[in-house]
């Protein structure tokens, strides 16, 4: 790797290992997330961004001397954790009902989910305990949700949702 310079390469096997515990913890394969998983090697970073890279697109990678991004951006492993990013919820949430158990939200649960605001349980129609895709009333990707219960309330705490941008200014 050029000294410096942000490089894909190919996931390291505790990282790959990473991804596919992610994966089986919402019933999933690593295949049905990406077909070739790729990491951001950025020199000194605390985690590593991974990609869902086309073999084509990876073919022509070879002839840049740094690159910041290419094809579907997952998350990124941090230690032993993984951390999905919104276009990974986006891919996945066609297989919401049928593959994933995923939240479903009414009208109101949205505006506050994507305030980054806990949604209670009057405004929960569809409710999974744990890490999950969030979805609206159309079945629409509002991001990442953590499904739990306090008391015998259930609620949903906002992990990565669209607002997030806004709200960071990004």
């Amino acid at each position: 790797m050029s000294a410096g310079k942000p490089r894909l390469r190919r996931l390291r096997e505790e990282e790959l290992r990473v991804l596919e515990d992610f994966a089986s913890k919402l019933g999933l394969r690593l295949e049905d997330l990406a077909s070739n998983p790729m990491a951001l090697e950025v020199p000194d970073a605390r985690y590593v961004d991974v990609f869902d890279v086309p073999e084509g697109i990876q073919e022509l990678l070879g002839y840049f001397e740094s690159h910041y991004a290419a094809g579907l951006y997952l998350g990124y492993v941090e230690g032993s954790r993984f951390k999905p990013g919104l276009p990974l919820a986006r891919k996945l949430a066609r297989l919401c009902g049928s593959r994933i158990n995923c939240i479903v939200l009414s009208w109101d649960g949205e505006k506050r989910f994507l305030y980054g605001r806990i949604v209670r349980e009057k405004d929960i129609m569809k409710w999974v305990e744990g890490l999950t895709i969030v979805l609206n009333p159309l079945g629409e990707p509002l991001g990442w949700g953590l499904g739990l219960t306090r008391g015998n309330e259930r609620l949903v705490k906002p992990v990565w949702d669209l607002g997030w941008y806004l709200r960071r200014g990004g």
